[in-house]
């Protein structure tokens, strides 16, 4: 697909996906990124696969990801072929300097509903999903290992929760799980939004707040109410909506870090306990210690 013998492979490390994910290089110089799993090593991650598959066959060129080579379905295995971008994960020196560039890129993500990929999952019925993680918590008898602010707010966060899925709601192509690893920006200073499996429908500022959590789990020098308040991004968006989303998250991390770590992913569980902490934190100043 690529059109030569591959005479290169660098493996990269970076997200949580058990496959292989390899810079190439060909005999004639051509580059380009090769992406793979297999189901019998992690079957959801091969569905994942599958469904980025699908978004990055009606990704819209106006959209800065990588354009889809080709690909390659046999058996339980499943191989996408992309353009290889050369950059640099935003957030590296730590000072916030790549925040608006990156939100600036998820605010020109276009509007989508009623184009090819009009069958992309809602964002109102991906996000309203994270509100049963508080309820479960609850019902598992699984209170006690929460922090001291989440247990005494912990009615307040969910009841603010249980509104995610319907603040949410808007027409714009979302990425749905925007970090930094899932972040490029090239040498010319060009934000590229990559690995799109969970791409849906809905309001693009969701992205960003989501990449404003993972900047602060990252320990980035940043103001994120302030942010909030200034950048055109989230112009018109209530606090109320902000909370909601953001105590949706954090509940359904809590949620899902208490449980075992699924096939060949080990590392996944202490990111989430680490990023739903850090979304409490959050949340606890926003409304007040």
């Amino acid at each position: 697909m690529l059109g030569g013998r591959i005479t290169e492979a660098v493996t990269q490390s970076n997200g949580f996906s058990p496959g292989s994910a390899d810079r190439v290089v060909t005999e004639t110089g051509r580059r380009g990124f090769v992406k793979a799993v297999s189901g019998a090593r992690n079957q959801v991650a091969f569905e994942l696969h599958r469904r980025e598959l699908k978004v990055m066959s009606g990704m819209p060129a106006v959209v800065r990801a990588p354009r889809l080579v080709g690909s390659h379905v046999e058996n339980d295995w499943v191989a996408l072929i992309l353009e290889d971008v050369a950059g640099r994960h935003p957030g590296e020196a730590l000072d916030g300097s790549d925040v608006g560039a990156v939100l600036d890129a998820l605010g020109a993500l276009p509007m989508i509903r009623g184009t090819r990929l009009r069958e992309l999952p809602e964002a109102t019925v991906e996000v309203a999903a994270y509100a049963v993680g508080w309820s479960e918590i609850v019902a598992d008898g699984a209170v006690a290992d929460l922090p001291e602010w989440v247990c005494d707010n912990l009615e307040r966060l969910r009841v603010a929760a249980n509104h995610a899925g319907s603040v949410v709601a808007g027409d714009h192509l979302v990425h749905l799980d925007c970090r930094a690893d899932n972040v490029l920006i090239d040498g010319s200073g060009l934000v590229w939004i990559i690995d799109w499996p969970a791409a849906g429908i809905g309001a693009n500022w969701f992205d960003g707040l989501t990449y404003l959590l993972d900047a602060r789990f990252r320990g980035e020098t940043i103001d994120a109410d302030g942010i909030l308040g200034e950048h055109a991004l989230f112009a018109g968006v209530p606090a109320s909506s902000i909370d909601a989303a953001l105590a949706g998250i954090t509940g359904t991390l809590f949620n899902r870090a208490r449980h075992p770590a699924p096939p060949n992913m080990p590392t996944i569980r202490e990111f989430q306990l680490g990023q739903a902490l850090v979304g409490a934190e959050w949340l606890r100043e926003r409304w007040g210690a």
